[in-house]
């Protein structure tokens, strides 16, 4: 790689967004030697939150605007949320013995796509749409699909800045009574996603979720701000990522302790193990193989309150 064109790489947090100065640089150097993939530490995590950024909330399932939250992102709209659901009983017992829950974030813990709206704001959703189709046939590993998206947006620290102000994320219905209930019995809660930490940072600062219990990808920027790649040591940037990050997890404590995934896509669902079991999510949008393969599965959240 050029080391001239290469510059400086910077990564960008969601913190520096909201105007905290946590941005790492990285040397020229180092830039290369990320780019051969060697481990580069950029941008330790936090363990204190900072002021809650802007941020869109709902309650009761209602939007702040008053409109009601539909489930109209579902793939099989013919089916009634009581066909789909799949033993929620025992779903909520399993939760109440859970004392690490993991949740997915794009479609699970918000009821947006991340990176789908990104690039929709960067104006190459269409192409990325394409792209993400192509790789549902499986012609691509998990982590060339994440390239060849993130080459087709190109995001730079400017864009991803006016993203976060002007398309806040949209907490999904349920996510913070369940949350409180889970705290309030003794779990432990983390956020695992194949999305990328800028962008699901002010979703764990709004929930108090502390960003050394985030496990998610991270973007490179060079100096002048311009998009120049993603960090690939990531767990999350690869196939079965989701199960490392878990891995990982149950590293942290000395005991077994039960681990819980919850999430709406495959991602997710191959998780578990090493999770002790899987919920299915289908409150945003359903994913069919995943709704046949779960033996939880629920489309309300509210189904795992007690």
């Amino acid at each position: 790689m050029n080391r001239a064109l290469l510059g400086s790489l910077v990564a960008i947090s969601a913190a520096e967004s909201s105007h905290h100065s946590v941005a790492s640089v990285v040397s020229a150097a180092g830039a290369i030697g990320a780019a051969a993939n060697s481990h580069v530490e950029v941008t330790p995590r936090r363990n204190s939150l900072p002021a809650p950024p802007i941020f869109k909330a709902i309650s009761n399932g209602k939007h702040t605007n008053g409109t009601q939250q539909t489930t109209n992102r579902m793939t099989n709209d013919r089916s009634t949320a009581a066909e789909l659901t799949k033993r929620p009983q025992e779903a909520r017992e399993m939760l109440k013995r859970a004392q690490i829950v993991c949740f997915d974030v794009d479609s699970t813990i918000i009821t947006e796509e991340g990176i789908d709206e990104l690039a929709q704001f960067c104006g190459k959703g269409a192409e990325v749409a394409a792209l993400t189709k192509e790789a549902m046939g499986g012609s691509m590993t998990f982590q060339e699909a994440l390239k060849r998206r993130l080459d087709i947006i190109k995001p730079s620290q400017r864009q991803i800045r006016e993203f976060l102000k002007t398309h806040p994320s949209t907490v999904s219905a349920g996510v913070r009574e369940l949350i409180d209930q889970l705290r309030q019995n003794s779990a432990e809660i983390y956020l695992v996603s194949g999305g990328f930490d800028c962008l699901i940072e002010p979703v764990a600062d709004a929930l108090e979720v502390p960003l050394c219990n985030l496990f998610a990808n991270k973007l490179y920027f060079h100096f002048n701000g311009s998009y120049a790649g993603f960090d690939t040591n990531q767990v999350t940037s690869k196939s079965g990522g989701k199960g490392e990050a878990i891995k990982i997890i149950k590293s942290r404590f000395n005991s077994d302790k039960v681990v819980a995934m919850v999430g709406d896509g495959m991602t997710d669902l191959e998780a578990s193990p090493p999770a002790d079991f899987f919920i299915g999510y289908g409150g945003n949008a359903v994913r069919e193989e995943v709704q046949k393969r779960a033996t939880y599965y629920v489309t309300n959240l509210a189904d795992l309150l007690w």
